[in-house]
């Protein structure tokens, strides 16, 4: 008899803790069964198995409860290895989220301890040899001669007819099986793999990575520098040495190059995780990780979960990217998982990017992280010139439209010239919002605290948080007028006003509407890149990761958009967004230009980035950064208050500030203050910050505050703490 504790597969706080089962037969520790739970049957995760001397009723007598048996066994070994189930009770911890969230995250849908997905092998059928000798016929012959030389081939694959096939059936000479076959990810971009030869200051960083194999680095280096080829280089020595590699981007919709990239270097070595894949092609390439059939995993965040054994290398491209912050429970952040499953298998991590975070920059300079610099692109190839052009003196010149005089005259000449152009604004839809002529009444979400983005193609308004959609309005819900404006703009209406504009453009937009279907990104990129079209018009998505040697301008038509958030980050992330993608131009021969137009054309964000001068933004922002105390000269937590009644999120809030100053006695404590979306999905939101620099007593506080409001009040106040948080909506 054994005592088998499961932890069941819902999420939640108040669950969060393992539940006694019977078995009569030794399982295995992480494999998935299915289990009663009241009047349901779950699927449960086997976190410990011990065995006992003890009968049913000699258990029942002594627990004071009756116990119940598991129904039935899902695995016959372990989704996960040791590493990752001590990885998953680490990050429970971290996070201050349940265990069986931390290991949801770990595994593709299809694998998850859940009862709603199920995704099969993918089998075809195939012919085995399973004796020799000679056929009746010549061409039966030929046949079987081709089968012996091309053994379990597909019979979609086999040069002969079936009815051929079924004569040495009966002959005895092979027979049909089931083989199994893996999904594919489509690849487009169908490139000749050619090694490049390192410049000498590659060359230098690849020697120092190599030398210091169980630190972490950071790679700063200009856009277009050639830190891919570093990486690659880096990826060839670690699998020579039977080191296997994690290649993680931000978002893979952002990055599709380096996918390509690193299968045309080392084909079927890698496999892909990303969320555009299908679920079948999720299931599989899981599995061949797991088979261990694989060295190198390429993805995105999730990916850092991949079940690799033996890591030699782990790499975070553009490592400032908010993206490798997971948003949702568990609320972890990449580089950290990384670096500890790094150090579990004595392996490095390389942090590259061209605009570092602060956090990093910082850790680097205090000798925490060694620091490996790439100033110069490839070949010497001149970083583009960037123009900054003030939309207020546009203004006062009588132009009110969304291109500067200087921007239109770019973009035609570059047109002209047969070259391409790529024009950033981070804001989809048609118009920012819909507004009655008459009283000035805002169209906005019933469920959140913002306005509708209008979409034309469609006709409909939506939000762009909850998802909720409504057709154009007929009438002011406020004073009956059927008179409506439109206020601001955004990627469709650029894409209308470009085909008016120029007459010889070509637009393709890239954003999350055009993009939404399987392999939507490639395609679109694909036909940017085959000059279908000249101008690639779109939000954030396009600036970085994409290498045209043909763009020689790029245009960004409103710098300010991320500039006026109240973030502390909001300088950060402008200079990060306009340096990445001001290096989209002029990665070819040619050389490339920039217009940045603004509102604030003397914000010291926006003059460094046009002068690409990254040590210039970071000592000016690491000046704010320390009169203020914000990270990275503290650590900061973020705790979100959110009911569905406004009233319970307020008291709250006033008690949760009362605890922590009765318990936080060397933190700052900021708030409590309404989120800068007040509603959110029906949800009333208040937030407060913690600034701390030692985190022992803000773990003990916090945990205790989580178990009260997450087990104890569950179901009235919702309480999210976030460690670093990188957004504050």
């Amino acid at each position: 008899m054994y005592i088998v504790k499961v932890l069941v597969e819902h999420p939640v706080h108040s669950l969060d803790t393992t539940f006694d089962y019977l078995c009569d037969q030794q399982l295995k520790v992480g494999i998935r069964v299915f289990i009663p739970f009241g009047y349901q049957k779950l699927v449960g995760y086997v976190e410990s198995i011990e065995k006992t001397p003890l009968s049913q009723e000699q258990l029942e007598a002594e627990a004071g409860f009756q116990y119940q048996y598991i129904i039935d066994v899902i695995d016959e070994e372990p989704l996960l290895n040791d590493e990752l189930q001590s990885l998953a009770y680490q990050m429970s911890k971290m996070t201050l989220s349940p265990r069986i969230a931390c290991l949801q995250a770990m595994l593709p849908a299809q694998l998850k301890p859940s009862t709603n997905h199920s995704v099969g092998l993918k089998l075809r059928r195939a012919v085995q040899v399973i004796a020799d000798g000679k056929a009746q016929t010549v061409k039966q012959q030929e046949c079987l001669d081709y089968l012996k030389e091309h053994p379990d081939a597909l019979i979609q694959d086999i040069p002969y007819t079936k009815g051929l096939l079924d004569r040495l059936v009966k002959q005895g000479f092979i027979r049909y099986v089931q083989k199994e076959i893996y999904r594919q990810p489509l690849s487009l971009y169908q490139k000749e793999s050619s090694q490049i030869e390192l410049t000498a200051d590659q060359k230098k960083v690849v020697k120092g990575i190599i030398e210091h194999p169980q630190r972490v680095s950071l790679l700063h280096g200009v856009t277009g520098s050639g830190k891919t080829e570093v990486y690659l280089a880096l990826a060839a020595y670690y699998i020579e040495n039977k080191r296997t590699v994690m290649m993680l981007v931000p978002e893979i919709s952002l990055t599709p190059m380096m996918v390509e990239v690193f299968k045309q270097r080392f084909g079927d070595q890698v496999a892909i995780l990303h969320s555009r894949l299908s679920q079948g092609e999720k299931y599989d390439e899981y599995r061949r990780i797991k088979k261990q059939e694989v060295q190198i995993v390429v993805g995105a965040r999730s990916a850092v979960f991949a079940p690799l054994e033996n890591i030699g290398l782990i790499i975070l491209d553009e490592e400032h990217d908010a993206s490798y912050k997971q948003e949702s429970k568990p609320r972890y952040l990449t580089s950290q998982i990384a670096k500890m499953r790094a150090q579990y298998h004595h392996g490095a991590v390389v942090l590259g990017s061209a605009t570092p975070s602060l956090e990093s920059y910082s850790r680097a300079l205090k000798g925490v992280y060694d620091l490996y610099e790439l100033k110069n692109r490839i070949n010497q190839k001149p970083l583009p010139k960037v123009e900054i052009v003030d939309m207020i003196e546009e203004t006062r010149q009588r132009n009110y439209s969304m291109f500067s005089r200087k921007m239109k005259t770019r973009i035609q000449e570059t047109l002209n010239r047969n070259e391409q152009v790529i024009l950033l604004l981070n804001k989809r839809g048609y118009a920012t919002y819909i507004q009655c002529a008459d009283c000035g009444e805002v169209v906005k979400c019933p469920h959140c605290d913002v306005t509708l983005t209008y979409h034309k193609n469609e006709h409909v308004l939506k939000c762009h948080y909850c998802e909720y959609v409504q057709s154009y309005p007929q009438s002011c819900a406020h004073c009956g007028s059927t008179h409506f404006k439109s206020v601001g703009f955004g990627t469709q209406r650029v894409e209308e006003e470009l085909a008016k504009t120029f007459e010889n453009a070509k637009v393709i937009r890239y954003d999350v509407d055009t993009t939404k279907n399987k392999n939507g990104h490639m395609k679109l990129l694909e036909r940017f890149r085959r000059k279908e079209g000249n101008i690639l018009l779109g939000t954030q998505m396009i600036a970085k990761g994409l290498d045209f040697e043909d763009v020689t301008f790029v245009g960004v038509l409103n710098a300010d958009m991320s500039l006026n958030i109240p973030d502390f980050r909001a300088s950060e992330r402008t200079f990060q967004l306009l340096c990445q993608v001001s290096g989209r131009s002029g990665r070819g021969v040619k050389q490339g230009t920039v217009i940045i137009q603004t509102y604030n054309p003397d914000h010291y964000a926006i003059t460094c980035a046009a002068q690409h001068n990254y040590l210039a933004f970071y000592q000016q922002e690491m000046l704010y950064r320390q009169k203020a105390k914000y990270p990275p000269y503290c650590h900061l937590v973020s705790i979100l208050i959110q009911s569905s009644q406004q009233q319970r999120v307020q008291i709250a809030a006033k008690d949760i500030k009362k605890y922590l100053t009765d318990h936080l006695h060397h933190c700052a404590i900021l708030g409590p203050a309404k989120s800068m979306i007040y509603k959110l999905q029906d949800q009333y939101r208040e937030r407060i910050l913690i600034k701390f620099i030692q985190s022992d007593e803000v773990f003990e506080a916090l945990q205790t505050m989580n178990d009260y409001y997450n087990k104890k009040q569950k179901g009235k106040v919702n309480v999210i703490c976030d460690f670093n948080p990188y957004s504050q909506i």
